[in-house]
Formats: structure tokens, C-alpha cells, sequence
């Protein structure tokens, strides 16, 4: 398992771009240990994240929401020891920095592996540090570009962040303490770092254990003459520090002494400190999905038509609906079966509405998957060279998987083509979705005319007697139209090309035969050589 993701419960993994998560970073985040059934010191991040969200003005969340969302996210991803993040996001909004007062909030939970991390920790010095702005300190904030940035070029296990005088602050991923003479002394966080969750738990051992205690302006040489040096977060607990730069640290009677203190308080009662969870195991799922192989998959796995159907699911669908219509339709045999499914494969996330295909031999997991995913309907439809603008347009208007764009001249009018329209629409087969509309496809066919045509244009013989591209796509047509055989178009170019460099008539039938239009039976009279073209003068 690399990873389970949670949005406001259900097992979906992409937000909506319109997340103040996504446009600014706005929101607050927490990550907790969970081993041996236990989610390790919750209390106290679930407090921290109730400060930071009203330090923020986010709208809240009750802690049994958050719990059950953890819940769940623990029982898909079956592990008995997992790092839990939790996320706060604003909610979603459009236009600027400002919101209203009752957006939304959105809840992410994201389960994964522990992280392996070293004994010992060597540590430099970080490329940037802190700015001082006490409004963010101490919360855990989803702007995290300060720690980004000190981590760039990254040598050591971690790296000192300074504030701007020049003071120790923390690492990156976690917070810092210095021994001196028996004493433990650590940052104050008032205008930057993250207050950890440990950095309580370990000021709180320290004090009962009798030590004392200085929070304050912690120098870089005070830091590098202490006589031990150790580093805590939520996730590798209390880890020495061996190295900072130059200077080695090989004394650790205090830090194992504190580090003894945390194990004891994290044994206290689950109501003190840590919380008890009890994931609902995925076996159960299994139960009920063996029990649904055993009694009706042979009679109810599979679609109920005989011949391809094309099904319409429409905005706004639930799957509820979906399995309810599909069982009217005689399209399945049980919607109970199709609901049970899709609880079962995990489909919790939005239908997407189209037209879908209905096979004989498919199976209705197969068409759920279909749902959730997209894949609607296609059809392939071709436009074959040579033949008019008419005949594709009635080519189109003709097939059932495409949707009217109105009449003829209406429709020819939306592509963006002047009259007379012939000969600016690619001819090609194109994969159609079921229910795209007939202007689609002729747009379609038009921008790839629009360029290859530029691309002709450009790469052209410098010494054609062509004034345009479409002037180029004219003769294209003329030289199409005078011969289907692919080996006689050049001899047949060449010829017209000679005849213009010369001054010359064209003289080429087919710009007999397309005036003629319905008049033309497939040869060409001395009398139709006499028909005027032109509209009469005005």
C-alpha cells in the first residue's frame, strides 16, 4: 500500500482547483502516529489544530467527524502501524483572497507507511530560515515554503533553520532541544516554528522528572557548546544528535532519560493522552463479498440485453438512481446487487454523466467502473475525400450518436467558414463521443485543416504563381477532383502550376462540374462549357 486518501470521507483523491488548499495554501494540517491500535498523543493534536483553525477563522469540525474519517481510512489501508495526516482546508471559493463566512470546510485524511528514519541525526545548517511573523507561529499552517526552501540542497539527516537574528528556531521536520550542565533548553516559538506536539510531551516529562527548563533565544554557538543536543516530532519521537556542522555530540544521559519518560507517558490511560482506535477491518467486506459471489454471481454478475444498448446517465445522478432506472429498463436484474457492488469496489465518488454502452457480455462491474471513471460511448465516422460539404454535413445529421447543431446553413455558419464552405474541413475518421454534437465534428475537421494548411503554407516552393493558402487549397481540390490515383496528382499539379507561371486558363472540369452543382450527370456537355457561373450584376 503506498497511500489511502479520504475527501470529506469518501475515497477520492483529487481536489477541485477552486480549494483555497490549492490556490493558497489555506488551511491547517496535523500528523499523527498510529501503532498498536493507539493514535498516539491526539489530544493534543487535535487542540493545536483547534487553535491554528481559530487562529485562522476556518470553520470547524468536530473531533468525532475526524475520528470516524480516521477510522475508516485505517480499516481500507489495514495497517497496524501507519502515519495519519489530517488536513483542514477552508473550503472552495472563487475570486481573490476574501471569503464568506459560511464556506465550507473540507476534511482530507491520508494514511501511509511510517517513514524510516536514522538512529542518529546529522545536521547543517539550512540555506534560509524563518521570517518573523507571529500571527502563524506555533500552528501548523498548509504554507510551508520556508521549509521548502531551507531544505533545498539538503546535505545532512536535517538542517538548523535561523530566525532573521540570526537565532536557532528548529529543523525543518520537527523541533530542537539542547542539554547544558543537566539543564534543557529550547526556542521560543512566539514568532516562528511549529510548536510541536512532542516539544509539549517532552517539556511536560522533563519537568516531572525534575529537570530544569529554559525557553527562550537559543544562539548557533550556544547551540554547538551544549553538551547534547536531541530532536523531536510526532513521527520519530526523540532522536540524538550526533553531528551539527563540525562539532560531534557523543553524550546522551539525558536525552535516553527523557526519551524514557515519553515511552511511560504515552503508556497512560487513552483518555490522557492518546485515543484508542479500532479500525473496521476489511475482512468484513470480504465476508459480505464472498457471500454475494457464493448466492448470485452467476445469475447477477453481468448485464441483462441481448443486443448493444446505449444508456444516457444524466448530471446529478446517484448511483441509487442510476441502479434503480437500469433495473426499470430491464438492463440489469437486481439494482440491490448493482448498490451492494458498488459499496464493495469502493465506486463512493461522483457518476459522470454521458451516454455508456451496454454489451451483451459485460459485466455490471465493468459498466460501474465505466460510470465512475468516464468512459462513455464512441462511435468512429468517416468523411471521405472528395466529397462535398453537403455530404458531410448529411453524413453526420444522418447518425444517431451525434446530436443536431440545426439546419445546414446555421450549422456551417457556427464553424466560422464563409460560404461557399468546400474544402475546409479535413477528411479523416474521427472517434466520436456518444452524444457530441454534429458542429463538433466539423469544428474538429476544421482546425485540423486550419493546420496543416499553415504548415503547407509555410513550407511551400517559394517560386508557386500562389498568392494564399487558400488560393493552395483550391488547386488542392481541382488537382483531387481531376484524379482519384495518387501517382498521376503530381504529373497533374505540374501541369496547372505551368499554365499560371505561363498566364494560361486552368481549364479543368471540375470547376465545371462544381458551378453545374445538381445539374452536373457525370459528363461534361460543349453547352455546360458555356454556363455562367456568376451571380448577375446588381
Amino acid at each position: 500500500m503506498k497511500y489511502v486518501v479520504l475527501i470529506n470521507g469518501k475515497k477520492i483523491s483529487a481536489l477541485n482547483v477552486s480549494n483555497r488548499l490549492v490556490q493558497f495554501g489555506d488551511g491547517l494540517f496535523e500528523t499523527c502516529l498510529f501503532e498498536n491500535g493507539n493514535l498516539l498523543l491526539w489530544n493534543q493534536h487535535f487542540t493545536r489544530l483547534e487553535a491554528g483553525r481559530k487562529q485562522l477563522n476556518i470553520n470547524s469540525v468536530s473531533e468525532k467527524k475526524w475520528l470516524k474519517d480516521i477510522t475508516k481510512a485505517l480499516g481500507i489501508a489495514n495497517l497496524s502501524s501507519a502515519v495519519v495526516k489530517i488536513i483542514l482546508a477552508r473550503g472552495e471559493s472563487f475570486g481573490g483572497y476574501g471569503f464568506k463566512n459560511s464556506i465550507k470546510p473540507v476534511r482530507i485524511v491520508i494514511i501511509s507507511n511510517p517513514p524510516k528514519s536514522p538512529r542518529e541525526y546529522k545536521l547543517t545548517t539550512c540555506p534560509s530560515g524563518y521570517g518573523n511573523f507571529q500571527h502563524l507561529a506555533k500552528i501548523k499552517h498548509c504554507n510551508r515554503l520556508e521549509q521548502i526552501l531551507a531544505r533545498t540542497g539538503l546535505k545532512g539527516d536535517e538542517c538548523l533553520m535561523l530566525n532573521g537574528d540570526g537565532q536557532v528556531i528548529s529543523v525543518t521536520q520537527g523541533n530542537i532541544f539542547a542539554v547544558k550542565n543537566g539543564e534543557l533548553f529550547t526556542p521560543n516559538l512566539d514568532h516562528a516554528g511549529i510548536d510541536g506536539t512532542r516539544r509539549a510531551a517532552v517539556l511536560e516529562v522533563a519537568e516531572s522528572l525534575g529537570i530544569k527548563i529554559y525557553i527562550g533565544e537559543l544562539s548557533l554557538p550556544e547551540l554547538l557548546a551544549a553538551d547534547e543536543v536531541f530532536i523531536t516530532n510526532s513521527l520519530i519521537g526523540i532522536k540524538p544528535v550526533r553531528l551539527i556542522n563540525q562539532q560531534l555530540f557523543t553524550i546522551r544521559k539525558i536525552t535516553d532519560k527523557i526519551s524514557r519518560g515519553l515511552l511511560s507517558l504515552q503508556k497512560l490511560p487513552i483518555n490522557r493522552q492518546s485515543i484508542q482506535i479500532k479500525p473496521r477491518r476489511r475482512w468484513l467486506k470480504i465476508s459480505i463479498f464472498l457471500l454475494l459471489l457464493v448466492s448470485g454471481w452467476i445469475y447477477l454478475k453481468d448485464v441483462n440485453v441481448k443486443q448493444p444498448v446505449v444508456y444516457q446517465l444524466n448530471s446529478g445522478a446517484t448511483i441509487s438512481k442510476v441502479a434503480a432506472d437500469l433495473k426499470n429498463l430491464g438492463y440489469i436484474k437486481s439494482s440491490i446487487y448493482t448498490l451492494f457492488l458498488a459499496k464493495i469496489l469502493n465506486f463512493d465518488g461522483q457518476l459522470k454523466r454521458g451516454f455508456y454502452q451496454i454489451s451483451p457480455d459485460m459485466s455490471i462491474s465493468s459498466l460501474l467502473q465505466n460510470f465512475f471513471s468516464g468512459q462513455v460511448a464512441t462511435r468512429k465516422i468517416t468523411l471521405i475525400e472528395g466529397k462535398t460539404i453537403n455530404d458531410y454535413y448529411q453524413k453526420l445529421s444522418q447518425n444517431k450518436a451525434l446530436k443536431s447543431s440545426g439546419d445546414f446553413a446555421k450549422t456551417l455558419e457556427l464553424t466560422g467558414v464563409k460560404p461557399p464552405y468546400e474544402g475546409y474541413f479535413w477528411p479523416d475518421t474521427y472517434q466520436i463521443n456518444y452524444g457530441d454534437s454534429v458542429l463538433s465534428v466539423l469544428k474538429r475537421a476544421r482546425r485540423i485543416l486550419q493546420h496543416r494548411l499553415r504548415f503547407a503554407w509555410q513550407n511551400r516552393d517559394e517560386n508557386l504563381q500562389l498568392k494564399s493558402a487558400d488560393q493552395a487549397l483550391i488547386l488542392a481540390s481541382l488537382i483531387e477532383k481531376e484524379t482519384a490515383h495518387n501517382a498521376e496528382k503530381s504529373r497533374i499539379a505540374g501541369v496547372f502550376i505551368r499554365r499560371l507561371q505561363r498566364g494560361m486558363r486552368l481549364q479543368t472540369d471540375p470547376t465545371v462540374a462544381y458551378a453545374l452543382g445538381d445539374k452536373y450527370q457525370g459528363r461534361l456537355s460543349k453547352q455546360d462549357l458555356k454556363f455562367d457561373s456568376l451571380p448577375p450584376p446588381k
